[in-house]
């Protein structure tokens, strides 16, 4: 019994070891990867939320005097990078009496104007005469080189182009005509070293005429990360082209609040930019918080990149709501999108209400009632 008793046990353990590797192959490809623990960004950024301008879990519609704009996380930095490239496993260069061999190599450099420094590295296992290296017609290099050194040359950024051509040869023997000069060279690589640069980036929040009339006091609320700097880092903010705030950084977490000066803020688009001079930080979450003087209306804004419009060919919005009778006027860019239902799901085209750029919504309700899941996207 204890035989047959184990053997169904293992039985059973094999099948559900073989229905769990049947359900991953077949999971989406961003839950596979979550799943698996791997980087995810390449396969996740075009998944659930793809074409999705606006997603929120509203709550209760009701009047409030505190509005949160939340603006989408931000990423600076500024770091080195290396990449090398394979020009030839092996060759051989070699010049005499009657006779020679050069050697061309052709490489591309993307990016030149972010190069910082780019090397050229060889191995030599036969050696005679003095070896040649010239760059676009430029010597960059005349040395001789022992069997078995491997050298490591430098090659100057301002002889670079994006399309180059590295030359090789020896020097003649001279008078010894019944011999070669000659060099063997393997494992002969150009290693670039560039310096990648996202350091300024903005981000709009827009700002409806009611709130504007009744801002009592504002704040820019962020939490940084830092993942490396060298030393401390200058952070400067920006609000509509004004310098909120100079400061230095050290590399670590925190969360800063800004007090924004509310003659500043603007009666529509806003834009707050940061600029950072040294390391990798993400900004996230970004907040502007409106204290207002008195009870405002629920409000959202969201932006629509010149490229999305373009391709797009209609917008929606939806809600799903709480049980009851649901009554209020949305007002989209000014455009007035009645709701008057007493079901669960409300779904309206707005294609001829947004516009480039950012917009602004605001739900006026007549009763208060329940949204559980606002969204505005893109097909």
């Amino acid at each position: 019994m204890n035989k047959k008793g184990s053997g169904s046990i293992g039985g059973l353990v094999f099948l559900i070891a073989i229905f769990i590797i049947l359900y991953v192959l077949v999971m989406p490809p961003c839950d596979k990867c979550q799943l698996l623990g791997g980087d995810c960004d390449d396969v996740c950024d075009e998944d659930e939320f793809k074409g999705v301008l606006l997603f929120d879990d509203l709550g209760s519609v009701a009047v409030n005097n505190r509005v949160v704009h939340e603006l989408d996380p931000v990423n600076l930095y500024i770091r080195v990078e290396d990449e090398t490239k394979d020009l030839a496993s092996s060759l051989f260069v070699n010049r005499g009496w009657f006779g020679n061999v050069d050697q061309d190599l052709a490489f591309e450099l993307e990016d030149l104007d972010n190069v910082d420094v780019v090397y050229f590295t060889f191995k030599v296992t036969d050696s005679s005469g003095k070896l040649y290296i010239e760059l676009n017609g430029h010597t960059v290099f005349s040395e001789k080189v022992e069997v078995g050194q491997g050298k490591v040359v430098q090659l100057p950024v301002s002889y670079l182009k994006e399309d180059n051509d590295l030359k090789m040869y020896v020097d003649s023997p001279g008078l010894a005509f019944w011999r070669k000069n000659n060099y063997d060279i393997k494992d002969l690589e150009i290693r670039q070293e560039f310096e990648k640069v996202h350091y300024e980036e903005s981000r709009k929040f827009s700002i409806s005429k009611n709130e504007k009339e009744h801002l009592d006091s504002a704040s820019l609320d962020v939490s940084f990360f830092c993942s490396s700097a060298e030393g401390l880092s200058i952070l400067k903010v920006y609000l509509n082209d004004d310098l909120l705030s100079s400061e230095s950084l050290a590399c670590e977490s925190l969360r800063k609040s800004y007090e924004l000066n509310v003659r500043d803020l603007e009666d529509g688009e806003n834009e707050v930019k940061f600029i950072i001079d040294n390391g990798n930080f993400l900004l996230s979450p970004v907040e502007v918080i409106s204290n207002l003087d008195q009870e405002i209306y629920p409000s959202y804004s969201f932006d629509i990149e010149e490229s999305v419009y373009d391709f797009a060919d209609e917008y929606y919005l939806s809600l799903y709501m709480g049980e009851g009778d649901k009554e209020a006027n949305m007002l989209l860019n000014n455009y007035n999108i009645e709701l008057d239902t007493g079901g669960s799901y409300f779904e309206k085209e707005i294609t001829s209400f947004v516009k480039k750029g950012n917009n602004f919504l605001e739900i006026i309700p007549i009763d208060d009632f329940q949204v559980n899941e606002i969204k505005i996207w893109y097909e």
